[in-house]
């Protein structure tokens, strides 16, 4: 029986591949149900079922193999095939049309994945036990399901990956991602204000965020321990300001957000006003390049946190708010300003991205309390919400380490360049439309 079970009801021994013949048995399981139950709901279910229960088995019973046959992962024991294959099925309950093509393309891609066993497949099978036999199909079929769902959702994949590198390098990089957006919405056509691309805006910016806690975790999370144990040691906040260098960024950080948030919604009508305007767009590119030119002229910056303060705060945080206008970078105004004040490159840089973050979050929340019934409306491959948010990601921590670079080596004139290039072309649209 335990022989039965582990070789898939007996496909274990037929000739020639027998992990072959025990990938088919969730296949043909599938279609079946399929044909006559075609309900995501029911499929799902089942598809669960016979992974969970031939994991089951092959853990349980993998021993048992191994001392019957005299050999770890016996070429019959093919139970752990149906647990990956059924795995790899996953995207095919939401493929509605030609569905038998789809199987046999995880059927194919699953195959592939297990023969080749690309990294970490190949170290799972050093597991002990069933485990080992197990797990490198399981993930084999994991590898095949993201394959397959690429290929399902190609056009959404490639959107995603091109939007998703647009913003990462747009919103860290000194040369406005908002200022693209209207580019590409009067040039192009584009239109942004769409429920999905509304929805997929939101998603991308989680990832830029995750990008900046990457680049500078370690910042972050000594300021953050420093910052707690010197609230529980000292109750007062003057005294915490004066004397602990974490509490008084943190407080300092705070105050350019606030300054930055009331001065976006005092000018909140003239800043949606210009936001179209494609003069507007030159204009401010031209600041923004000068602006950057002017700070690599800024050679020497030797203020430390013990001399930056509040007003230093407050013009970062009008810097930001001027930001808001279309072309006028939030990573760029805010560094140029903090170098021109003479504050430290280095901690220029970590300033902005240390207020980067409750800027992102809090207009992340607006844009979504503000869109919510639209948003809702939103419908958005799985792909693209997933895999969108991933490259934005990680096209934002290699932009965020080419900024750090370029703003210590006094080298933002390079950004500076490729804005007026940008002014450049939009006056020459205006021309000639």
């Amino acid at each position: 029986m335990k022989k039965f079970i582990l070789s898939s009801f007996g496909l274990g021994f037929l000739p020639v591949a027998p992990g072959t013949w025990g990938s088919l048995l969730p296949v043909g399981l599938f279609l079946a149900v399929h044909h006559f139950w075609p309900n995501a709901g029911i499929l799902l279910v089942l598809l669960a079922a016979v992974t969970i229960l031939s994991s089951i088995a092959c853990v349980a019973l993998a021993g048992s193999a191994e001392k019957i046959a005299n050999k770890k992962d016996p070429g019959w024991t093919v139970i752990d095939e149906v647990a990956g294959q059924s795995v790899a099925l996953l995207p095919a309950v939401f493929a509605g049309k030609n569905i038998f093509l789809i199987c046999a393309a995880a059927f194919v891609l699953f195959r592939i994945f297990d023969i080749l066993k690309p990294w970490p497949v190949k170290n799972a099978e050093k597991l002990p036990g069933g485990f080992g036999i197990l797990f490198d199909d399981i993930l084999a079929g994991i590898y095949a399901a993201a394959a397959l769902m690429i290929i399902l959702q190609f056009k959404a994949v490639l959107w995603a990956v091109g939007l998703g590198t647009v913003q990462g390098l747009t919103e860290f990089l000194p040369v406005s991602s908002d200022g693209h957006l209207v580019l590409l919405q009067k040039i192009f056509g584009f239109d942004t204000e769409t429920p999905q691309m509304l929805l997929f805006d939101l998603s991308v910016h989680i990832g830029t965020l995750v990008s900046i806690f990457i680049v500078f975790r370690k910042s972050i999370m000594a300021l953050t321990v420093n910052c707690l144990k010197a609230i529980k040691n000292c109750q007062n906040p003057i005294e915490l300001y004066k004397k602990n260098l974490a509490f008084k960024l943190f407080f300092l950080a705070g105050i350019t957000v606030f300054v930055t948030g009331v001065l976006g919604l005092l000018f909140k009508d003239y800043f949606e006003s210009v936001r179209g305007n494609m003069p507007m767009l030159a204009i401010c590119w031209v600041v923004n390049g000068v602006m950057l030119m002017i700070t690599d002229m800024r050679k020497e910056t030797r203020m430390g946190l013990r001399q930056f303060g509040i007003t230093i705060a407050i013009i970062i945080g009008v810097a930001q708010a001027a930001a808001i206008l279309p072309s006028i970078s939030r990573s760029g105004a805010t560094i140029c300003a903090a170098i021109l004040l003479g504050l430290h490159r280095r901690w220029a840089v970590e300033f902005s991205f240390l207020v980067a973050i409750p800027t992102i979050l809090a207009a992340t929340v607006v844009e979504l309390l503000g869109n919510l019934d639209v948003i809702h409306s939103a419908a958005l491959p799985m792909a693209a919400l997933i895999i969108g948010p991933i490259t934005a990601a990680i096209v934002g921590i290699a932009a965020l380490q080419i900024l750090i670079k370029a703003s210590r080596k006094a080298n933002l004139k390079y950004f500076a360049f490729y804005c007026f290039a940008l002014a450049a072309g939009v006056i020459v649209y205006i021309l000639l439309k």
